[in-house]
Parts: structure tokens; sequence; C-alpha cells
């Protein structure tokens, strides 16, 4: 028998006495990551799901104590009838809040490999928002369970050490840096930052369609919350492959450092003994 996904009755049991992300932490999270230098601008994905709206408002604080700014993409995917008018209600319920918001429509159709479709159009209407709008920086709402689900996933289609290192907290594209800021916390911190800022996300009814293979995942976690030993050793372990995967990354930026000689007439030589 299929574990059922959690009921809004669950959801709010799990996210019970969780402690909102406050501003200082999510700046020590963005340090990291950077330089920004000064008044940064900076896109946010936002599907109107708790954890991408949290990010925004965390960004758009951020940005704001920096004289920068945040512009959040709000992509209507058109997979439903009524998608439209929840990307309206987001980029609403932003502007609200102070976030400037632009709506992108993705026309996508229904088939086969409709997730990976989605993310794949999605994501590269994010980063021309990017290019168009000069901003290098795109920000993610990836939390600590996503983590988990992807290291599973992987694990389950035989992924090896580089793939079990997970998503990365900053990925490199030709018109941005990808930034996943808040991979390293519980989902139910991000949820308790909206209910304490009194705003009501959006519920994507796919998120709960256990024909889709993270979702069952998902459910068989049984861990809303993000907080249970499951998905702490999940994400632990994808730490440890990262890790790993650092050292690797320096070693080899080493041995090229090592046997390449940059000539001023524009080439390099590689010695390769």
């Amino acid at each position: 028998m299929r574990a059922a996904a959690p009921s809004a009755a669950d959801r709010l049991t799990a996210m019970a006495g969780a402690v909102p992300v406050a501003a200082r932490e999510f700046a020590a999270l963005m340090a990291p990551l950077g330089p920004f230098g000064q008044s940064p601008l900076l896109v946010a994905a936002v599907s109107g799901g708790p954890h991408s709206l949290a990010l925004a408002l965390l960004a758009h604080r951020w940005t704001a104590a920096r004289g920068g700014r945040v512009l959040a993409v709000v992509c209507d995917h058109g997979l439903r009838p009524e998608s439209g008018a929840e990307a309206a209600g987001v980029a609403a319920l932003l502007a609200g809040q102070g976030v400037v918001a632009r709506i992108v429509t993705l026309g996508l159709a229904t088939g086969p490999g409709m997730q990976h479709r989605a993310r794949t159009a999605r994501l590269a209407a994010l980063l021309g928002v990017c290019a168009e709008a000069g901003a290098p920086w795109l920000l993610l709402g990836h939390h600590r369970a996503d983590q988990a689900e992807t290291v599973l996933l992987r694990a389950l289609a035989g992924s090896g050490a580089a793939g079990l290192a997970g998503m990365a907290p900053v990925r490199p594209e030709p018109e941005a840096l990808l930034l996943r800021p808040l991979l390293g916390l519980a989902p139910a911190r991000l949820e308790a930052l909206l209910a304490e800022a009194g705003l009501v996300p959006v519920r994507d009814p796919s998120n709960g369609d256990a024909r889709f293979e993270r979702v069952r995942l998902r459910a068989a976690l049984a861990d809303p919350a993000g907080e249970g030993p499951a998905i702490a050793a999940l994400a632990e372990a994808a730490a440890r492959f990262a890790a790993r995967r650092r050292v690797a990354q320096a070693a080899l930026a080493a041995r090229l450092a090592a046997c390449a000689t940059l000539h001023e007439e524009g080439f390099a030589r590689l010695d390769l003994v």
C-alpha cells in the first residue's frame, strides 16, 4: 500500500512550535554565497508555495538592508486552468509585501515527462529574466527536505558519489549563479515565517499526486516538517558527499594550475606529464 500524502491537518501539526527563520540567520546563510557588493539585484523564483514565498520575503528584507532589491519571478506553467489566476494572486501577494514581481507564462502541455519539462522550461525562463534584468544571481527555494529527497531519488537511480552530493548551494550558469541559501533549513521553519507574516501560500495539487516518484518518496518519509531523523541522515549524507566533491574539485584545480602555462599572446600550454 502506498503512503498517503500529508493532509493539511498533518502539516499544521508538524509545523507547530517551529521557530521562524530570522533576518540575521538568513544573512549568515547568504554570506558564503557572495560577495554581492553594494545594492545587489537578485532574481528569486517564486511558485507561490510556502518555501519560495518565504525565500522571497527573506531576500526582500536582506536586499533592502543593503540598498538593493529582489525581483520575484512567478512562472505560470499553464498546466491547470486556474494557474493564471494563481500566478496573478501570488504577484499581488508579493506586491503587498513590497516585493516587485513579474509573471512569465510558459504555456506547457501535459504529457510524458511533464515534471522534467516543466523544470527545464521554468529554469530557462528564470535565467532569461536574469539576463534581461542584468541580475547575476538567481535564488531558488530548495530546503533540507528537498535535498534529502534528491539524494534518495539519485540513490535509487544508482547515482555515484557526485550525484549523491545532492544539489549544490552555488551552481554557475551562463546567465547567472544559481543560489540555494535554504538547503540547510527545515521547511517547518519557512512555513513558520509565513505564519508570522500572516501570508497564506498556494498549495499545488501536483505535490500530492502519487503518480510522481518524488511525491511517493515524500509520503514514505512522512516528515512534512523536515525535522525527523531520516531527512537529517539523508541531508548529512549529501553534505559529506559534497565535501568529497569539493576536495576532488580542488585537487583537479591545483593540478591544472600546476601544469598550465599562460602566454601573453593569449594561449595556454598544458604539460600532460
